[in-house]
This record gives C-alpha cells, structure tokens and sequence, in this order.
C-alpha cells in the first residue's frame, strides 16, 4: 500500500506523520488490497481535521474526522475506515 501524507495551513512534525502512517498501516492487515492511501491533515481554527482517502480495486473511500487534537483526529479517522473496510470486506465475500 503507498501512503502519501500531506499536511495543509501547518507543518506536521515527522512524529505526527509515522504516527498517521502507522495508524493506516492497521487497515492493510484486515484487507489486503488496498493499494494507495491518502492521509490529509488540515489544522484551521485550532481543529485538526483527518482526512482519509483509500483506494482498492473498483473502490474509492473517504472519511473525514474532526477534533481539537491532531492525533486523536487520525485515530478516530482510522477507526472509521476501519468499521467501512470490514464491511466492504464481508461484501465481497459472503457470496
């Protein structure tokens, strides 16, 4: 999976960013195809929001999540992606 990471109206320390690509890295081990990963981390209003754009065969998924802390922005957002990829998953295979 490519991970991009970018990081909009401020400058994300290199700890914020492998935290964020970690974090991602969870939704490879439930579904294997995922083939690029988009993470957008915008700072406006003392809000961070996470923006979370995956791509897997015949598929594009979004999540956006907004909170007042960058990291827990990137968790939420990741644990949402991660509840649509289950479901996608079990799509795809309970025919």
């Amino acid at each position: 999976m490519l991970i991009e990471f970018t990081a909009r109206h401020f400058h994300a320390p290199d700890t914020l960013r492998e935290y964020a690509e970690q974090e991602v890295q969870r939704l490879n081990k439930i579904f294997d195809r995922i083939t690029r990963c988009q993470i957008i981390l915008l700072h406006e209003n003392n809000m961070y929001t996470t923006e979370i754009n995956l791509y897997m065969p015949s598929r594009h998924l979004n999540i956006k999540e907004t909170t007042d802390n960058a990291t827990k922005s990137i968790d939420r957002a990741v644990d949402k992606m991660i509840i649509r990829v289950k479901k996608i998953k079990e799509k795809m295979f309970a025919h």
